[in-house]
């Protein structure tokens, strides 16, 4: 699939305390958590500079570190893409974020505060009167599920949160959603924030682990299609 990059530079510019190799590490991150890269795609360093406006000497920095970190794989012949996970690496991340999920939604039951609740409920609202806009879903869904952690109030649980975000951008059709999953992802997401609002951590962990249990089976379903 030929893919046009479409970066947008942020509006804050690189200070002496941050090199042009971290302004650029930064970009192309944010890049391929937002999904306009895919994983299996190229990234042509001649492309980053232009949007950039920099030198390659800060992309390949950028690259290097990336590589490093395993968003990155560099490949004979086409350089630069975006790392692919395995089916065990898959399976591997699925099993973690189900126990996170639900962990961070058990101590959401005992911690949220009335204004956090009220914000998943409105972010339950929205999500399903943009049930036609996928793009804004995947958004709103993002925040639903950011939120649940916020009100767990554990720094140490956020911190595996984000870098488990970061390994989901790795998985193909992460962003996906197919057919008739918006009604069926409300529901379960809406089970969620109830038994949080009831303050209810068994069933609110529960409810976690059942919904990525079956994000998990999608995500099997939708890469045999795609």
């Amino acid at each position: 699939m030929t893919h046009k990059s479409s970066i947008s530079p942020s509006k804050d510019t690189p200070t002496k305390a941050a090199s042009l190799g971290e302004h650029v590490y930064l970009e192309v991150l944010k890049a391929i958590r937002e999904g306009k890269y895919h994983p299996g795609e190229r990234i042509r360093e001649s492309e980053i500079t232009q949007e950039l406006n920099v030198s390659r000497t800060p992309v390949r920095e950028a690259f290097r570190r990336l590589q490093s970190e395993g968003r990155l794989t560099i490949e004979p012949q086409r350089g630069a893409v975006v790392t692919e996970l395995n089916h065990q690496e898959v399976a591997e991340l699925y099993e973690l974020r189900q126990q996170l999920e639900s962990i961070a939604a058990q101590f959401a039951a005992k911690s949220a505060s009335d204004a956090e609740i009220s914000t998943m409920e409105y972010l339950l609202k929205r999500a399903e009167e943009s049930a036609d806009d996928h793009r804004a879903l995947n958004q709103i869904n993002w925040e639903l599920h950011h939120t649940i952690y916020q009100s767990a109030h554990n720094r140490f649980l956020m911190k595996v949160y984000n870098s488990l975000s970061d390994s989901m951008a790795l998985l193909r059709g992460s962003k996906y959603i197919p057919e008739g999953r918006p009604e069926t992802l409300h529901k379960e997401h809406k089970k969620i924030v109830d038994a949080i609002k009831k303050r209810d951590p068994e069933g609110a962990a529960t409810a976690a682990k059942e919904h990525i249990q079956r994000s998990f089976e999608l995500h099997l379903e939708t890469k045999l299609n795609l």
